[in-house]
């Protein structure tokens, strides 16, 4: 009779193994299929800026504008040094987080830079950087849902990186909006609550700063 049942708790056992295994599988399957149509989402995205981009270009150059080319090129040639900026960081969720949503966000824009090449490798845990997004997150849907967005000929937020004095700064503003400033500070300063990082209100806009990790 025991023989039977550790026979049966070992089927059982097995059974139920394989059904979380294969659970398991199902999941990652489908956040895998998630992952893919969210990529080429964002890809189809920017291959429509850049059709844009070459559109005018092409324009430009069949009226012999060169000067406007010119432009073109600097300005895209400065884009492209400027997300390199943002890649070399060392916040790979964060800064994953605001590229998506710069290249498929319409409604409200997103300028993010980072005013030199800084290093933030280490400054912060997976956890504060998740408070990050979910502040950005809380921000953009507070503008965009306070009516203010809608009143501007082109809502945008302004997201700056920078360095002051060991410490990581994170500046964001709206632009072109002072009235957004205050919206902006309270759904930072709420989404930040759980986390240490704190929400300081400017005149223009909020600040943000961390420790950075000492050299060694």
């Amino acid at each position: 009779m025991f023989a039977l049942l550790t026979a049966w708790l070992a089927g059982v056992f097995l059974l139920m193994s394989r059904e979380r295994r294969n659970s398991r599988k199902r999941e990652l399957g489908a956040l895998r299929q998630s992952m893919q149509k969210f990529f080429l989402e964002v890809l189809s995205h920017q291959r429509h800026d850049w059709m844009n981009e070459l559109q005018l270009v092409f324009s430009y150059s069949k009226m012999g504008r060169n000067e406007k080319i010119h432009e073109i090129v600097n300005r895209v040639s400065g884009d492209m040094h400027a997300e390199s900026r943002l890649a070399k960081l060392g916040l790979p969720e964060f800064v994953f987080y605001l590229m998506t949503v710069k290249a498929e966000n319409r409604e409200v824009e997103l300028h993010v830079k980072a005013e030199q090449e800084l290093h933030f490798a280490g400054s912060l845990t997976s956890e504060e950087e998740e408070c990050l997004i979910r502040a950005v997150r809380a921000g953009v849907a507070a503008y965009r849902y306070s009516g203010l967005a809608a009143k501007a000929a082109k809502p945008a937020l302004r997201i700056v990186f920078g360095e002051e004095s060991g410490e990581a700064t994170l500046f964001i503003e709206p632009e072109n909006d002072p009235l957004a400033v205050p919206v902006l500070h309270r759904a930072f300063e709420e989404a930040l609550e759980p986390c240490s990082l704190l929400a300081e209100a400017e005149a223009s806009g909020t600040l943000i700063r961390w420790k950075l990790p000492l050299q060694t």
